[in-house]
């Protein structure tokens, strides 16, 4: 009996343990009949609660859920505006619909009606799942018109990209040249396409633009400053003194700068932003004032504003006696005075011309009233000499003009002459014309000027037999007959000048008197008693000309006028002292005057 009952209770629980294996077997069973059912059901239809880019399409058909979609999402997406937002306040704007960026329709409602209906029965079960809890949100796919969405990228672009350029900052004959210096851009389109095609909202949107900047190794900070430095050492400057004014305009102050371009330091440097491209060295100009060139600008002032000392000299009287004409103080810039004051206003900002006021030192004249008037008494003709030229209005005009430019100056005690010095600028606006002159041992018909050798000959000849001291004296190109030979006097500029020097404790009055074909000057002093006696000339080397000689157009045809070298002495005596012993020198070349016709 025990076994039996034992075998009946077994058989008891295997019975309870199938019914509560088959309950939930018959309900999977049944959600799986269920669920079939149902997907049948929406076999050509959306899941429930499914929406595309947030616009509801559950349990619609797909002509109906199409029509959805193309009325609550392409046609308001094809008028949404699109604006590209650029650097510096720049803009553009345009429309998902005039770019040729649309949704694609087509595929969201494919994906939407394949939603849930593909896959593994777990994946379906789970989007089912999805669905109905409101999950469920397919995206959109976009289409885009490639050319469209790239023209308008690359208009954009165009209108942002720039090169990269180093500034410069250079002193010119016209002043001063600024080149700023630019930042380099270049817009990303890769990153401007991506937006355009990939919007993260359906209505209206903003892109802000990619850019991307490189550096110039010119820094615009450090150039900005130095530009900003050399204009104002560039604005015009007035310079007064009492009723003069002298201008100096931008080109002639720009001659004053120094502009050095070096290594800039970090102090000098604009801040770069993260991500810009910069050059491994970068550079800065630097401005200053050339202390050298300033100071030979003023001397140039100088010798326009300065009104020097006059001094005492006299007037003849038709009855040989000597009237005194009496000393001017003059006025003289303080020249390092104005080199410093430039220096420390030229670089100060100014938006007009400014206006400097030298500082003006005394000028007193050398030989003073009373010392002329001391004198006067006592005064004499202590030399003369006259020179003669062949007749032309040309060379009388420049002999002239020249000769008077001594007349009346008087050389103190101790003073040295020069001719150059003394004459002024040889120049058709101050009377001297186109004439003859010695260029290169040959002569020149068209030289400005031309004759005043006859000038400085003719005064060495006065100043040699009055015994004053010689300091310079040079022979002519070849021998002119007019004038004693081994015993003229040639000056050119530049370098070939006549100086000789008062070397008495009495002034020297010079006289010039032109003629139509003659020139005299009269050394008017008080007499020394010096003692002058000039050699007979020395002649050597004699020499024809060559037969390959150009002609001298000076010279007649045939004329011949051998080369030589002379020696002239000259000796001085004060008493029984020699007080001047030289030898001048000659060398002259040979000149002809063409073939005999």
């Amino acid at each position: 009996m025990a076994v039996i009952a034992k075998r009946v209770g077994t058989s008891a629980a295997a019975g309870v343990r199938w019914r509560r294996l088959l309950v939930p077997l018959l309900a999977v069973l049944a959600l799986c009949l269920l669920a079939f059912g149902v997907d049948a059901a929406f076999a050509d239809r959306a899941l429930p609660r499914v929406s595309v880019a947030g616009v509801e399409v559950g349990t619609l058909p797909a002509s109906e859920l199409r029509e959805r979609l193309a009325q609550e999402v392409a046609r308001p997406w094809a008028a949404a505006s699109v604006v590209v937002r650029g650097p510096e306040g720049l803009s553009w704007t345009s429309t998902n619909g005039a770019l040729g960026i649309e949704p694609d329709i087509d595929g969201a409602v494919t994906d939407a009606l394949a939603y849930g209906h593909t896959g593994s029965a777990p994946q379906r079960l789970a989007a089912w799942v999805n669905a109905l809890r409101g999950h469920a949100n397919l995206p959109f796919e976009m289409r885009a018109d490639n050319a469209t969405v790239d023209g308008w990228a690359d208009s954009i672009s165009a209108a942002i990209d720039r090169p990269v350029v180093d500034g410069s900052l250079v002193a010119t004959y016209r002043g001063l040249d600024v080149i700023p210096s630019v930042i380099g851009r270049e817009t990303d389109l890769v990153a401007l396409r991506g937006a355009l095609v990939a919007p993260g909202t359906l209505g209206d949107r903003s892109v802000e633009l990619r850019v991307h900047e490189t550096y110039p190794s010119i820094d615009a900070h450090a150039l900005r400053d130095a530009a900003a430095k050399a204009t104002a050492a560039t604005t015009a400057l007035l310079i007064t003194a009492g009723d003069s004014t002298v201008s100096e305009d931008a080109a002639g102050l720009a001659t004053l700068l120094v502009i050095e371009k070096g290594v800039a330091a970090p102090g000098e440097l604009d801040a770069i932003p993260t991500g810009a491209t910069v050059p491994a060295v970068r550079y800065a100009y630097h401005v200053r004032l050339d202390e050298t060139r300033v100071a030979q600008w003023v001397g140039g002032l100088a010798a326009l504003l300065d009104h020097p000392a006059k001094n005492a000299t006299y007037a003849v009287q038709p009855d040989g006696t000597l009237v005194v004409v009496p000393a001017v103080d003059g006025v003289k810039i303080d020249q390092p005075r104005l080199v410093t004051d430039v220096l420390q206003r030229l670089f100060t900002p100014v938006t007009a011309p400014r206006e400097i006021a030298p500082s003006f030192v005394v000028d007193t004249p050398v030989f003073t009233t009373d010392q002329a008037t001391q004198y006067a008494p006592q005064m004499t003709q202590v030399a003369t000499f006259t020179t003669t030229y062949p007749a032309s209005a040309a060379r009388h005009t420049n002999i002239t003009t020249g000769a008077l430019q001594f007349n009346d100056l008087v050389l103190a005690p101790g003073e040295s002459f020069s001719f150059w010095n003394l004459l002024g600028p040889v120049t058709v606006e101050r009377g001297y014309t186109f004439a003859g002159a010695i260029i290169d041992g040959r002569s020149d018909e068209n030289v400005i000027g031309g004759g005043l050798c006859q000038v400085s000959t003719t005064l060495f000849n006065a100043v040699a037999h009055a015994g004053y001291e010689i300091l310079e004296r040079h022979a002519h190109g070849y021998y002119i007959d007019r004038y004693p030979l081994g015993f003229d006097a040639a000056v050119f500029e530049p370098g070939v000048d006549f100086q000789w020097k008062n070397d008495t404790q009495y002034p020297v009055l010079i006289k010039a008197y032109p003629y139509a074909a003659a020139l005299s000057f009269d050394l008017i002093s008080v007499p020394t008693g010096r003692r002058v006696v000039i050699g007979d000339p020395v002649q050597w080397n004699f020499k024809n000309p060559a037969p390959d000689q150009p002609a001298d157009p000076a010279y007649l045809p045939g004329a011949v006028v051998q080369g030589r070298d002379v020696a002239r002495s000259w000796t001085v005596w004060e008493g029984d002292t020699v007080i001047h012993d030289q030898t001048f020198i000659s060398h002259y070349v040979p000149v002809w005057g063409g073939p005999v016709r």
